[in-house]
């Protein structure tokens, strides 16, 4: 007698059945499944019995599938493939049951014990690697409410296993985005600021690698930008304050800085995927913290014009911005409309203004010649770089289909640069695969009703959380790489 798939012996015993799987991985794990079908007066456990009777056609498939799996494991313990598509199916079917409760708990420590045992059989598995990553994540927050420990335990071996996953296979930007929802979820639970710190630091070059791997990952995106605004936010609430004023006006303008990437970061993910609600609602928001009408603006040294390419660059400080259509030199109106946009207090303003106004002014003296342009059209490739030839300070470049090829160009600080690299590289993106007013669109200022901070709170989406108060997204569904 032929074998036939798990949806073929469906589809033959019932009269107008049609298996309609959902996900890549679970189409993969129920056509894989061949055998005779389970005795349909057989008993099950009561869960799993409730799941097959469910409204849900797509749940009733999955339950199916269930109990295929387990009894393919009843007779071949050792099958390598039974075992990883069970996980994924008991993993996918948790989602379905009340949260946090016991049921959810058992199939989700079920997925993981057939993650475990299919990884005995192949150790080099990244899928399997990453689904017991996602599903310790999901477990960790069942059990949050009733056992926490265990909860932070759950966490800390996942980050273990998305390690894992990504050692074996580098670069896969979901297991990168949810290896940051994980550590940013470490880091609420931190004893020290120190701890904190360097646990959302982490999280935040999870999400970056995500974004840099593949510029069309909104979550990570996103994620990276919920990041920031939660650092920001803790900052702004740490007990006690500075007692001499340059070091409480130090702490405001860092607390600004953070606020305003993780601007940078929402406006990102709203222009990549406009009619997602949550990235909306976000940016609606946190708009009035980018220095509109630009995505970026902030200090850059830069070559001159008139010897880009050649031996002989000179450098000079200034005052840069970032909207849709490139990256410039700004001029005075520009650097004094973007500062103020920024909430800089007006005494700083004016500081700011003065300097920048020098700097000009110095700029015109030394030399009568147009602004550095950068068209978001022109560039081909954004990076970090360690150039000891070039000014002191943290440097990148920016490749250019034109002459002259490249520019360096050097940030005061690391966060600055790299968050001028993801700014690049997105905008980028979003110009090249859609169009400018996709970018614009998002930076273009709403009416002046400002949204209250509460509303911050439960903004977030579905997925993996990720403490933050805008709500984290992760990388997939119950299992399964998309």
């Amino acid at each position: 007698m032929a074998e036939q798939s798990v949806s073929d012996a469906l589809e033959a015993k019932y009269d107008g059945f049609k298996a309609c799987f959902g996900g890549e991985e679970l189409k993969r794990a129920c056509a894989t499944l061949s055998g005779a079908l389970v005795n349909s007066g057989s008993k099950a456990q009561t869960p799993l019995q409730a799941l097959a009777e469910d409204a849900d056609l797509h749940v009733r498939e999955l339950a199916f599938a269930a109990r295929q799996y387990a009894a393919a494991l009843a007779r071949a313990p050792d099958d390598y493939d039974a075992l990883y598509n069970h996980g994924l199916v008991l993993q996918e079917l948790s989602g379905r049951l009340a949260p946090a409760s016991p049921d959810q708990i058992a199939f989700l420590r079920q997925a993981c014990e057939r993650y475990e045992a299919a990884l005995s059989l192949r150790p080099q598995s990244h899928q399997a690697l990453y689904n017991w990553g996602v599903a310790l994540s999901d477990l960790a927050r069942a059990l949050k409410p009733s056992a926490p420990s265990e909860a932070l335990a759950c966490l800390h071996l996942a980050s273990q296993k998305y390690a894992a996953s990504l050692h074996i296979a580098p670069g896969n930007p979901q297991a990168l985005n949810n290896w940051g929802l994980v550590l940013q979820e470490l880091s609420a639970d931190a004893r020290d600021w120190r701890t904190r710190d360097a646990l959302v630091r982490h999280a935040m070059d999870k999400f970056r690698l995500a974004i840099r791997a593949r510029p069309d990952f909104d979550r990570g995106c996103y994620n990276l930008g919920t990041v920031f605004y939660t650092f920001a936010c803790a900052m702004q609430s740490e007990q006690g304050q500075p007692k001499d004023a340059p070091a409480r006006a130090g702490r405001d303008a860092a607390a600004r800085a953070l606020f305003g990437t993780a601007a940078q970061y929402i406006a990102l993910a709203a222009a990549l995927q406009p009619a997602k609600d949550i990235y909306r609602k976000s940016l609606a928001v946190v708009r009035q913290m980018l220095p509109l009408p630009f995505l970026r603006a902030g200090y850059l040294s830069a070559p001159l014009p008139r010897g880009l390419g050649g031996l002989g660059e000179v450098y000079r400080r200034e005052w840069f911005v970032l909207d849709h259509h490139s990256l410039r030199a700004a001029n005075h109106m520009e650097s004094t409309l973007s500062a103020a946009s920024q909430g800089v207090p007006p005494q700083q303003q004016q500081q700011q203004q003065q300097q920048r106004a020098k700097a000009a002014a110095a700029a015109a003296a030394a030399a009568e010649e147009d602004p550095l342009v950068l068209e978001l059209s022109d560039i081909v490739a954004v990076r970090r770089c360690n150039d000891p030839s070039l000014p002191e300070g943290e440097a990148f470049w920016v490749g250019l289909s034109s002459r002259p090829l490249g520019v360096y160009l050097v940030a005061d600080t690391a966060d600055a640069a790299n968050a001028w690299v993801d700014a690049l590289v997105l905008a980028q993106h979003l110009v090249a695969t859609r169009s400018h007013e996709a970018l614009a669109e998002a930076l273009t200022p709403q009416p002046s009703r400002r949204p209250k901070q509460a509303a911050l709170v439960g903004a977030g989406g579905g997925g993996r959380q990720g403490g933050s108060p805008l709500g984290g997204i992760g990388g997939g569904g119950g299992g399964g790489i998309l």
